[in-house]
Parts: structure tokens; C-alpha cells; sequence
């Protein structure tokens, strides 16, 4: 073999060497963006989840101070049948007890409700709004 041949040769390995690894170097950069794209993946379906979650609570706190509302006026509507019923006899009476004791549970209730209510929207306000990022090192 000439020197020429050898040095073609051995030129033409180092090149096929270096192409090899050049691809994989490429194939390893493509499985990163992979595992990243994958993650990206999850953390969006996570977000995606608590979005639902939050979205179930504000709709549910709603409903309470909806219910809570009725309540309140159907507790003020029981307050002014009470007043407007005479009291000639016991069983009047009995009814204007019952409507103000029913009156009084009504407007418990309202209160629960409202109470349940403030209780959710407070905890949404104290939710991160970015996913929580673990420490990187040696204490991860």
C-alpha cells in the first residue's frame, strides 16, 4: 500500500469516526429533549388536573353562598310571618315559635355555608401558582 492509499485510508476512518460520533452525540441530545418533552407533558396534565380542582371548588363555594343566600331570605320571610301572626291563641303562638326556631336554623346554616365557602376560597389563595421546583444537589 502507498503512503498516499494509507493516508487516504486512515483520513477517511477518522472521518467515519468522527460522523459516528456525531450522531451519537445527536441521538443522546434527541433522548433529552424526549425526557424533557415527557416531563413537559406531565406537568402540563398536572396543572391541567388542579386547574379542574380549583375550578370544582370556586363552583362549589358558589353553590354554598347561593344556598346561603336562600336561606337568608327564607329565614327573613319566617321572621315576618312570626310578626304578622296574631298571638289570641296557643296554637298561634306555637306557629310564631316554630317559624322564628326554624328561622334561627336557617340563618345557621346560612352561616356554615358562608363560612365553607370563604374557608375554600382561602385555601385557593394560599396555592402556589407555579408547580413547586425541587432543590437541585446534593439535598434533593
Amino acid at each position: 500500500m502507498t503512503p498516499e492509499l494509507y493516508d487516504v485510508e486512515v483520513a477517511s476512518k477518522i472521518r467515519e469516526a468522527a460522523l459516528d460520533g456525531r450522531e451519537r452525540d445527536a441521538d443522546a441530545r434527541d433522548r433529552a429533549a424526549d425526557r424533557r418533552d415527557d416531563l413537559a407533558d406531565k406537568r402540563e396534565a398536572v396543572l391541567a388536573n388542579r386547574e379542574a380542582a380549583v375550578q370544582a371548588l370556586l363552583a362549589a363555594a358558589d353553590e354554598r353562598d347561593r344556598l346561603a343566600e336562600e336561606r337568608d331570605r327564607r329565614a327573613e320571610a319566617r321572621d315576618e310571618a312570626a310578626e304578622r301572626r296574631p298571638f289570641t291563641s296557643e296554637e298561634e303562638y306555637a306557629a310564631a315559635a316554630l317559624d322564628r326556631g326554624l328561622s334561627a336554623v336557617d340563618r345557621f346554616n346560612s352561616g356554615v355555608d358562608r363560612d365553607h365557602s370563604a374557608g375554600d376560597r382561602a385555601e385557593l389563595m394560599g396555592l402556589p401558582r407555579e408547580p413547586l421546583r425541587r432543590p437541585l444537589g446534593d439535598n434533593a
